[in-house]
């Protein structure tokens, strides 16, 4: 038999972590979209700085939507453990019970 153990503060902190990823990129990402090449003023630097610009700002948008996504995850399982928890508390003292009344 095995001892099931989740430690749920590293586990919200985690979570935590993640969503604050999330946040932190929310404005650089609008930002890098933001970049305006043509203010560079040579038409080959300006496109290429758009190009930086747009795939910088898709590359962050990819944190932000992954990082999201892995908090969720995180939240799910924190909330399938503690189902499970319940699950195994309540069937406990029913398992006692039944080995008590097998022995007698």
């Amino acid at each position: 038999m095995s001892d099931l153990y989740v430690d749920m503060e590293t586990l919200d902190r985690v979570r935590r972590n993640i969503e604050r990823i999330s946040e932190l990129m929310k404005r650089p990402g609008r930002e890098m979209e933001d970049v305006d090449g043509w203010s560079m003023g040579v038409d080959a630097l300006a496109r290429r700085m758009d190009d930086f610009g747009d795939e910088w700002s898709y590359g962050i948008g990819q944190i932000e939507k992954f990082s999201d996504a892995a908090s969720e995850a995180l939240l799910k399982v924190k909330q399938e453990f503690q189902r499970v928890d319940g699950e195994l508390a309540d069937a406990l003292p029913r398992t006692r019970s039944q080995a008590r009344g097998g022995r007698k």
